[in-house]
């Protein structure tokens, strides 16, 4: 009995091991479009009310994988999903100290900009800064961060939220060598209490 439960774990090591390796090489090398694949069709059956139980078990578990590599990877837009997918609402408070060193908003606040988005896109709005390339960090955490600056000081504030799924609003994805859009609404399949909140920070001018 024990060569048994002996020979039974080795195989479940190495099975562990196969499945790593696999996961490793998909990462390195790309899926080939499966993972677009399987999202357009949870879409497809989403939008016509016919989600399955396999579509939100994936759905929850590609929310979680972004949670968790989040952390070393996005580690504000990690915080910010999480905290949308526990449905707390109300304000989440961050450390604005830190963007404040940014480059692009130091820019965007000597030049009195009302907001910024960290994506990099075409001028709509000359009372916004757009950056000049993506920081993909604080775009998937920011919309569009408003930004108030009064007595030395500023306050920076965004609504986070996604939207409804019938607007087929698409965030792209990037994880190595995958690459995928992602509908907004989705997240409401998963997370179907998952609530809109707003994000506020705020610091004094001049912070080190």
């Amino acid at each position: 009995m024990a060569r048994l439960r002996k020979g039974f774990n080795g195989l479940l090591i190495g099975a562990a091991i196969l499945g790593f390796v696999g996961l490793l090489a998909i990462f390195v090398t790309g899926d080939f479009g499966a993972a677009q694949y399987i999202l357009n069709g949870i879409e497809a059956r989403a939008l016509a009310n016919q989600s399955t139980i396999s579509d939100r078990l994936v759905l929850k578990a590609l929310y979680q994988v972004m949670i968790i590599s989040g952390k070393w990877r996005y580690p504000r837009a990690g915080e910010f999903l999480a905290y949308y997918c526990s449905g707390q609402g109300d304000t989440l408070h961050f450390d604005a100290k830190p963007l404040l060193r940014h480059p692009e908003m130091q820019l965007a606040l000597r030049h009195h900009k009302q907001a910024i988005t960290f994506r990099h896109q075409p001028q709509r709005n000359p009372q916004h800064h757009v950056v000049r390339h993506t920081d993909w960090d604080l775009y998937y955490a920011f919309d569009l961060l408003f930004i108030r600056q009064k007595y030395g000081r500023v306050s920076l504030y965004d609504q986070y939220y996604f939207q409804p799924l019938a607007r087929k609003s698409h965030t792209p994805f990037h994880f190595g060598k995958i690459h995928f859009k992602l509908n907004d609404g989705l997240i409401h399949v998963a997370y179907p209490a998952a609530k809109m909140f707003t994000t506020y920070g705020e610091a004094a001018l001049g912070t080190p």
